[in-house]
């Protein structure tokens, strides 16, 4: 995690304590989280160490395409690279392959992966070889890889080696396909970036904070509400459970003392007159 994260982790922890005794700041915790998400989420493309001396190359410098063969991991990325130069007429440029709309790069990292080839910003491109990447254990080991760069924005296209050793030129449509693909799903996710951060933006509007805080204290007073009619109804009943126990006890008194009236009509008698005086 860099310094500027930190930072904003630790206003967080400090906004959402004063937010307790000042709601607003619930606001400024949702926008400094969501700059947080945002940073982290985004696909993150270091440059690759090792590759400092393809900066300097041009398509003027001698031999510019034996440096980028030195860069490949296996002939089949070899003849990869050579189709896609001849194809898109691609030249060195800042350690990069530029050609007709086209941005190529080699050995690309990103996050604890290391791309074969990132062609413009989003199409990972990873040439497999079928002994390397055809045991049931590589086949989930690349599920999980590409799993987690789909969820970076990125589109994975992988082409078995064989093509590009015996059918390079079969390589050029799967490319145009996947770059379609790759610039429309590129599209989508802005756009719902875009949203996403209309929504916050518009969550933040005073109308939206005063409708929020409304909200709440209404909630607030639901809540009140229905405890303080829990309470009277709690208290209904221990009323109640209260009356009958005195009403039973009164029988059982009454009964005791009709017992031992028995046999004494006098007694009994001037009992029955007292009793008819609270009744």
């Amino acid at each position: 995690m860099n310094n500027s994260i930190s930072l904003r982790v630790g206003l967080v922890i400090i906004l959402v304590l004063i937010g307790f005794v000042f709601p607003p700041s619930f606001a400024l915790v949702a926008l400094i989280a969501f700059s947080i998400y945002d940073d982290i989420s985004k696909p993150t493309i270091d440059e690759p160490t090792g590759h400092d001396k393809l900066k300097g190359l041009t398509s003027e410098s001698e031999g510019w395409l034996d440096s980028f063969h030195a860069i490949c991991e296996s002939p089949a990325e070899t003849g990869f690279l050579d189709v896609m130069v001849s194809e898109f007429n691609l030249k060195p440029e800042n350690g990069l392959l530029l050609g007709e709309g086209l941005t190529l790069r080699m050995q690309v990292p990103v996050s604890c992966y290391r791309l074969d080839f990132l062609v413009d910003s989003r199409l990972v491109v990873e040439v497999d070889g079928a002994a390397y990447h055809s045991s049931p254990e590589a086949v989930e080991r690349d599920q999980t890889r590409d799993s987690f760069l789909n969820d970076l924005g990125y589109e994975v296209l992988r082409i078995p080696a064989k093509i590009t050793l015996y059918s390079p030129h079969e390589v050029i449509p799967l490319i145009k396909s996947a770059r379609v693909i790759a610039t429309r799903k590129g599209q989508e996710d802005k756009l719902k970036e875009k949203e996403r951060v209309e929504q916050v933006k518009d969550s933040f509007r005073p109308v939206k904070i005063a409708s929020a805080l409304k909200d709440a204290a209404i909630s607030v007073g639901d809540s009140i509400g229905k405890a303080t009619d829990y309470v009277h109804r709690e208290a209904e009943k221990v009323n109640e459970k209260d009356r009958l126990e005195v009403e039973r006890r009164t029988e059982n008194e009454l009964r005791a003392i009709q017992e031992e009236l028995k046999g004494n009509e006098e007694r009994k008698k001037l009992f029955e007159e007292t009793r008819k005086l609270f009744d």
